[in-house]
């Protein structure tokens, strides 16, 4: 004969807390909102089916544990964070479930993650188009995602401005050396941040 959910009992300390007793056999503690979602109901045959289905709501939950602590700490893009996931110890069907629930209840925002990230960048130093969606892309934004973010945050500011720009604030930072080395240094420097060669060289140009 199968086994079968005999009981399901209240905690007699916790009303959100449900036993659930297989041929008077505990076999596990549920809170209220998941026993609905798994579905569990008295005299329901308990095979391999439900314990997998309650390992896995029980794997989901450690993994939301682990993103909400994660996010409680700083921000993170939804690829980011369910990398961070399975280098925990996550399976990665998990870390997706996990990472698609947290999106849906807005823990996640790549949109905001990513404007966020690039105020932060260019309050440092101006930057590149390019080497912005480089860096996000190392953050797990995608492209879409990362384009758009670019529009809203940098609009219809001109490249070369920019670079210029940071030609300007870089030569500053060199102004003891011959004219020479400030200027492959400062190039240099452009080149890092994305920049190209030609609108490094203009810019250095229009900053001296």
């Amino acid at each position: 004969m199968s086994n079968c959910i005999t009981s399901i009992e209240a905690d007699l300390k916790d009303p959100n807390i449900r036993h659930i007793y297989v041929d008077e056999t505990c076999v596990a503690s549920v809170s209220v909102s998941d026993l609905e979602r798994l579905g569990f109901e008295l005299g329901q045959v308990w095979n391999l089916e439900e314990d997998d289905a309650l390992k896995q709501l029980q794997s989901d939950e450690k993994a939301r544990s682990i993103a909400l602590q994660l996010l409680s700490r700083r921000a993170w893009s939804k690829k980011e964070l369910e990398n961070r996931l399975i280098k925990r110890g996550c399976e990665s069907t998990t870390a997706v479930v996990v990472t698609d629930e947290l999106e849906i209840d807005g823990w996640l925002d790549d949109l905001a993650y990513a404007g966020a990230c690039i105020r932060q960048w260019l309050r440092v130093e101006p930057a590149s188009r390019r080497w912005i969606n480089h860096k996000l892309a190392e953050k797990g934004v995608s492209d879409s995602v990362a384009s758009l973010a670019i529009e809203e945050e940098l609009g219809e500011q001109c490249e070369q401005e920019a670079a210029t720009e940071l030609a300007t604030i870089r030569i500053a930072k060199v102004s003891n050396l011959d004219e020479t080395t400030q200027r492959r240094r400062v190039i240099t420097a452009l080149q890092r941040r994305g920049f190209s060669s030609d609108v490094a060289s203009e810019a250095f140009r229009q900053a001296t």
